[in-house]
This record gives structure tokens, sequence and C-alpha cells, in this order.
């Protein structure tokens, strides 16, 4: 258990700053600029620092920013006196390193998806995280989403009767994108970890751990795989049909069948949208999105919460989802013979 002390320090240094809770981005990128605009229509959160590779990318970032300091040194970085928590953003390879460098330095982290490469480096992110009593949170962005919240409200309710079946893609036509991280071996690229990763994750939540797994991929001319196809097969003989793709633009819809009915998250069922629930033998209910913004923002809410409770994993994503996750990911590799 943390120190006492250690935890009255921490709730002093929130309420002095006017209970601002301050962020630290590990890297420059989209979804870091995402996360910077996302964090704008939270009230007493705000990005009191940036990490990058050079002082030009950093300062580029920060020109909009109020009072926020910019670096290229991670100590210098972990060390400023306005830093609460850290958000990483950077490519798959690094997300391992730079979560356990940030967690001994009891500073908490919320760490993007894929959490890591493969499961024994998601094992040392956990296990830094319980050694030094620091909150580690997964940014699987979905799970913390309004919609998903209402998702677990209708099947714990059996509204669609026991689930048999999930049907789940993420297909996005990347073909002209010139962005290394999702092209190169060497950082972890591909369908799988980049967007295969919101798929699992989905049949995760809903069903968790699979009793077997099936896979193919379609590979590109360096090694990594442009398109993955799964079956999830489950003790209760549900099954899980997922699928995700860098060629070519798909629905990105998941459909949850049960003996009773079905829940379609459509469009873009990872990111704030609209539901239908269609009972057998009843009239469809639609729910509509009146949600503002990207929605990466809830995740960050989330990690303040657990940070305030002393909680260093949150129930939503807890660590133990995040391993099975990632077993997951990593049987698929096996299965098509991912190396990285």
């Amino acid at each position: 258990m943390k120190d006492p002390l250690t935890c009255i320090l921490w709730s002093k240094k929130v309420s002095n700053n006017i209970n601002e809770f301050n962020w630290g981005i590990i890297g420059t990128g989209g979804i870091a600029n995402a996360f910077a605009r996302d964090i704008e229509y939270l009230d007493g959160h705000r990005i009191s620092c940036v990490l990058s590779r050079t002082i030009a990318n950093a300062n580029n970032f920060i020109s909009s920013l109020k009072n926020c300091n910019g670096y290229t040194d991670m100590n210098s970085f972990l060390n400023d006196d306005n830093l609460d928590a850290v958000y990483i953003a950077t490519p798959n390879t690094l997300h391992s390193e730079q979560t356990v460098k940030a967690l001994e330095s009891k500073k908490p982290v919320l760490c993007e998806k894929p959490f890591a490469m493969n499961l024994k480096e998601v094992r040392s992110m956990v296990k830094t995280s319980k050694t030094n009593n620091t909150t580690l949170l997964e940014g699987m962005w979905t799970r913390y989403l309004p919609h998903i919240k209402k998702v677990k409200q209708i099947l714990k309710e059996d509204t669609i009767g026991a689930v048999e079946s999930i049907f789940a893609c993420h297909g996005q036509n990347l073909k002209h994108s010139d962005n290394p991280r999702l092209w190169t071996k060497e950082l972890g690229g591909g369908a799988l970890l980049d967007l295969g990763v919101y798929v699992i994750s989905f049949a995760h939540l809903i069903l968790g751990k699979p009793k077997e797994i099936f896979a193919t991929s379609v590979y590109t001319d360096v090694g990594i795989d442009a398109k993955t196809s799964m079956i999830f097969k489950y003790d209760n003989n549900a099954i899980a049909n997922l699928s995700c793709s860098m060629y070519d633009t798909q629905p990105n819809r998941a459909l949850i069948s049960g003996s009773k009915g079905i829940i379609e998250i459509n469009p873009t069922f990872y990111a704030p949208t609209t539901m239908s629930i269609k009972v057998t033998n009843e009239e469809t209910i639609y729910i509509e999105n009146n949600y503002k913004g990207h929605g990466l923002r809830e995740q960050a809410k989330e990690l303040e919460r657990c940070v305030k409770n002393n909680l260093i994993e949150s129930p939503k994503m807890k660590h133990s989802d995040s391993l099975e996750v990632m077993e997951s990911m990593d049987k698929i590799r096996d299965l098509v013979g991912l190396n990285f």
C-alpha cells in the first residue's frame, strides 16, 4: 500500500493547483493532438508538458497551449513540477519502455493501444504498476465511452438474452498514408496491432477470453499484415467473427446477437455513435448520439478518478483485461506467422 503521507501530498498537490489535473504527453503525432484537443472539453484538466524527439516538434505542438513546457529528455519531462499523469502516444514499440520508466518515477500512466508489442511487455508494465503502487490504464478509449456503458447495461438486463454471436470489423483504406508507424515493421506496424486491437478488445468486453482462435492474414511486401480475419470460439459455444484491414474501408460496425434480439452499434462502433436494439417481435429502439468531441477525454477522466481514489487500475479495463487481450493477439500472431 502506498505510504499515507504520499497520498496526502498528492491530494495537496492537486488541490493547491486549483484542482487542475496536469497531463504530460509523450509523442506529438495525430492521436496526441486529438487527445490534447479533446481535453479542452474537460474542466480542471490541462496539458502541462510534452516530450518529443526534437524540440522543434515539441514547440510546434505546444504553440497553441498555455503554460506548457516542451522537452526532448525523458528525465527532465518526468521531473516537471506540473506533471500529474502521463499519456503515451508514441509508436507501438516504445509503449512498454516509456510506461515502465514513468511508473518507476511514480507517474500515473495512460498508454495508447495496443498496450504493448506482446504479452511479456504487458506483464512487465502491470508488474511495475503494482510494485510502485501507481495507476496504469490502457488507452483503449472505446471502453470508457458512454455508449459502451449502455451496451453493458443492456446485456446485464438480459434484454437480448444470452449472447450467441458477435460481428465486428475495422477497416480503413490507408494505402495512401505515408505514416511510418502503420507500414514499418520495426515500429510495430500492420492491421492487427493498429486496427484489429479494437475488434479483439470489443469481443473480450462482451464475451471474455476465447477458448479457441482461428485466424488468417494477407501480408505487405515488408512482412506486416495488411488484413487479418479472426474467429473466436468460447466455452458457451458463442462465436465472434472479427476482421481488420488497412487496404479497404469497412462498415466499422458491431453486432451483438443474442437469443432474444440484436444490438447494432453503427456507424464506427469504437467511437461515440448511435445504436439500435431489436428484440424479437418488438419494435426497434434507436439510441441517438449527442456526444460532442472525439471521446478520448473519457479515459482521461477515468484515470483521474482512479488516481484520486488510490486505484492502480480501472474496472472499465482491468489489468487482467489488458493481459487477456494481448494474449489473444499473441495467439493470432502465432497462427498467421506475424513476427516483429
